[in-house]
């Protein structure tokens, strides 16, 4: 199942938002609203939406857009040198985080 924590939305919806990428920002609000999964009986804070994975339905467009831009936030955040910045480390988990989720075939 193709599903991502509430950190990595959150935050794509943040940094699409500046880009105008108003689309994938309605459909990822969209699956913060719906498609949270069901966490365990055990969850010790089944009510903190920050603990929570959502699955994920976009495709491959989209994530290709997702992860490309926060590429590119990575690659903004380093410094002259080609050393990670302050935001490096954040940028390469977003974007591992994106890339493992698979895109749906646009002909489904």
């Amino acid at each position: 199942m193709n599903t991502i924590n509430y950190f990595s939305i959150s935050e794509a919806i943040t940094e699409l938002s500046k880009i105008g990428q108003n689309e994938i920002v309605m459909k990822l609000k969209n699956i913060l609203e719906n498609n949270e999964v069901e966490k365990s009986e055990l969850h010790n804070k089944k009510n903190d939406k920050t603990t929570s994975h959502y699955k994920v339905s976009l495709t491959k467009e989209e994530l290709e857009v997702i992860t490309n831009h926060f590429l590119d936030l990575e690659v903004g955040s380093l410094t002259e040198e080609g050393e990670a910045g302050r935001s490096t480390e954040k940028y390469v988990t977003l974007l591992n985080n994106w890339s493992n989720i698979t895109g749906e075939s646009a002909s489904l």
